[in-house]
């Protein structure tokens, strides 16, 4: 019985995380109307979805993802939180 090797997985780890840096400061950036059509979205949902595929395979579907757009959304959110409290504090600060 073959079984995915977590090796398999974490060698798709560091193109996905290159590619989700990317897509992110494109959705980011506001220039793009939709999520689809930042330039390195196909080449990052492949990565997405092929680390999901042998996660399912290789420890059941237990575990639940959310999708590629929700994940740069809440971490775009996060840190816009965190940059304008930063800007807050130093305004007060500065006075």
């Amino acid at each position: 019985m073959m079984i995915v090797d977590d090796h398999a997985i974490d060698s798709l780890k560091p193109w996905f995380e290159l590619g989700y840096e990317e897509l992110k400061k494109e959705w980011g950036s506001g220039k793009y109307n939709e999520f689809a059509d930042c330039p390195s979205f196909k080449a990052t949902t492949a990565y997405y979805e092929a680390m999901n595929i042998l996660s399912k395979a290789r420890y059941g579907n237990e575990r639940k993802t959310i999708s590629l757009e929700e994940m740069i959304d809440e971490e775009l959110e996060m840190e816009n939180f965190w940059k304008d409290k930063v800007e807050d504090f130093w305004k007060n600060k500065n006075g």
